[in-house]
């Protein structure tokens, strides 16, 4: 009896051990296949830029840093999942360091391109992805008696 119970033990494990390792390698697997764009995205007032990474499965990834802001005590990044909800649509919910959060819904331009908005608890998001600066610039959001300008010496945007 008690060496029934241990085989069944091994077994247990070994199908759990196996069964995570696909669940890793599925993830790996992902990664491979994923697409990298930047992304630009405004919120609370304040610029951040990184990269989406898509994925597949009809999911991604988001993570953003912060731009520079003189006199400000700012978000310095923000991180999020994406998912499609339709065939041009998705959804990103937006989670932020200094506790901000935003889902935004997005509207899908191709693949790797989009644009999306939101509400946060004290103002307004905005996100872009595969835009080059200039297309991005027309889909975020700018607060008022600010600009967003793009860059002469990079390939970014700035807000002032």
């Amino acid at each position: 009896m008690k060496q029934k119970m241990v085989c069944i033990a091994l077994v247990a494990s070994a199908v759990f051990g196996h069964l995570s390792g696909c669940a890793g390698l599925n993830d790996r697997g992902q990664r491979l296949l994923a697409s990298k764009v930047v992304a630009h995205a405004i919120v609370n007032g304040q610029l951040l830029v990184g990269e989406m990474e898509l994925f597949p499965s009809h999911t991604g990834t988001v993570t953003l840093r912060l731009e520079t802001v003189p006199g400000k005590t700012p978000l310095t990044s923000c991180v999020g999942r994406f998912r499609y909800t339709g065939t041009t649509m998705g959804t990103v919910d937006l989670r932020c360091n200094d506790g901000t959060i935003a889902d935004l819904s997005m509207a899908l331009m191709g693949d790797t391109r989009g644009y999306g908005y939101g509400q946060t608890a004290t103002g307004l998001a905005s996100l872009t992805f595969g835009l080059a600066p200039a297309d991005a610039m027309a889909h975020l959001t700018v607060p008022p008696n600010m600009q967003l300008l793009e860059r002469t010496d990079t390939d970014g945007l700035e807000l002032k």
